[in-house]
C-alpha cells in the first residue's frame, strides 16, 4: 500500500477552482497538509498536469481559504467523462492563516 508523506482527511467541502481564467465548482473529497483530491461539477475542460490553480472554500463560517495550488494529475470520471478528479499539490499552504485548521 502506498505511504503517504502527509495524512489525509476527509472533508466534503463544497469549493471552487479557479484555472485558466474560469472557475469551476467542485467537492474537495480529501484535504492534507500539502495536497487536496478534488472532482468537479460536470464541465467540459482539459485540467493539465503542472498548471498554476487556486482553490476557495469555507472552512468555517465566516472564513474562506484560498490556497495556490498545482494540478498534478487529472483524469475524467467515467462512464460519461462529464467531470473530472484531480490531485492537487498545494504550493501556497495557509493553514496558519486560518482558524479552522489551527
Amino acid at each position: 500500500m502506498e505511504q503517504r508523506r502527509q495524512k489525509r482527511i476527509n472533508v466534503g467541502y463544497k469549493a471552487e477552482l479557479s484555472y485558466s481564467g474560469k472557475v469551476y465548482d467542485c467537492v474537495i473529497e480529501n484535504l492534507s497538509a500539502t495536497g487536496a483530491y478534488i472532482i468537479t461539477s460536470p464541465v467540459e475542460a482539459d485540467f493539465k498536469p503542472l498548471e498554476a490553480a487556486e482553490l476557495m472554500f469555507d472552512a468555517c463560517p465566516g472564513e474562506t481559504v484560498i490556497l495556490k495550488c498545482r494540478i498534478m494529475w487529472a483524469r475524467k470520471t467515467l462512464p460519461h467523462r462529464l467531470t473530472s478528479r484531480i490531485g492537487l499539490e498545494i504550493v501556497d499552504p495557509s493553514w496558519d492563516r486560518s482558524d479552522c485548521f489551527v
